[in-house]
């Protein structure tokens, strides 16, 4: 969706490209009223977006960090508007896929493990246990990446049945398929 149903120009400012933004009331509300417009709606997509690059944080973490990018601060009042928060929720459902959505918690979970693991100290008492925690990382992090091979295996037969796949077009051609939307 990052850079499909929205797209982000080189100066932050956000152009909605596909028509089927009507499909989310909110976010086109959201993008239409005052003090909010495009630089909520970018904060929403970088937060939200399965293709955002800020995703693979945690979302406490990804929202500070988008919000202080967005607006110049790590708490923005506007980014907890009821509105907001129900755009959030649609455009999350409009993109929903189960398969990302496991690679997220999975991701969440693996990072989170991670913490607790590079806190805990060494001694010959727990030795044996940090090898376990440890192998059972490896076998987490395994099936993520069988999920995620599942993941790009999707996106790409869909670009195949869709035929939308952008690298069989042009530039000039790519520019000429949005404009004729």
């Amino acid at each position: 969706m990052f850079g499909t149903l929205i797209d982000v120009g080189s100066e932050g400012n956000v152009f909605l490209q596909d028509k089927s933004l009507s499909l989310i009331p909110a976010l086109w509300a959201v993008y239409k009223k005052k003090g909010m417009g495009s630089k909520m709606v970018r904060w929403i997509v970088m937060v939200d977006d399965y293709k955002s690059p800020y995703r693979k944080k945690p979302l406490d973490e990804r929202i500070e960090l988008v919000t202080n990018i967005v607006f110049g601060k790590p708490k923005y009042k506007s980014c907890e508007d009821k509105l907001v928060l129900i755009a959030r929720s649609e455009y999350s459902k409009m993109q929903y896929d189960p398969l990302i959505d496991q690679y997220n918690a999975m991701s969440d979970q693996i990072y989170k493990t991670t913490k607790v693991y590079k806190n805990i100290v060494p001694t010959a008492e727990n030795l044996e246990d940090l090898n376990n925690i440890q192998i059972q990382m490896g076998k987490a992090s395994k099936a993520r990446d069988d999920i995620k091979t599942l993941i790009i295996k999707d996106q790409e037969s869909e670009v195949k049945i869709q035929g939308a796949g952008t690298e069989d077009f042009s530039m000039f051609e790519e520019e000429q398929r949005y404009k004729g939307q």
